[in-house]
């Protein structure tokens, strides 16, 4: 089993397809348009997500930190960590999109318009 987490043919389809949920569920729940069981899905996935990742960056770390001693990278990266805090400041505890939800109810996959 662990030889599969270090095989590049192996890591890099799985850290792709469950990002794909859970980008996809991280929106919708942004948008507060879930149904039951969204957030778990969200946070499970997440969190195999994140395991992944972990043994992708350890079997590549020699392509990763050569990557990261180009300026430009080290600038993109503290672009994203400055954007990460500042949404982290600016937003609020309901979200940007809480205005447009209470318009719209989701009840059983149907959209309900209030």
């Amino acid at each position: 089993m662990f030889k599969k987490l270090t095989d590049r043919s192996f890591l890099s389809p799985i850290v792709a397809f469950t990002f794909l949920p859970v980008a996809i569920t991280g929106i919708l729940l942004l948008l507060h348009l879930s149904f039951q069981g969204m957030k778990n899905i969200h946070e499970w996935l997440g969190l195999t997500f994140t395991t992944f990742c972990v043994f992708h960056i350890a079997v590549n770390w020699r392509i990763f930190s050569k990557y990261f001693s180009r300026k430009e990278t080290r600038s993109a990266l503290l672009l994203a960590v400055v954007l990460t805090c500042l949404c982290g400041v600016i937003g609020t505890s309901n979200g940007p999109f809480e205005q447009w939800t209470h318009r719209v109810k989701i009840v059983h996959g149907q959209v309900l318009h209030k």
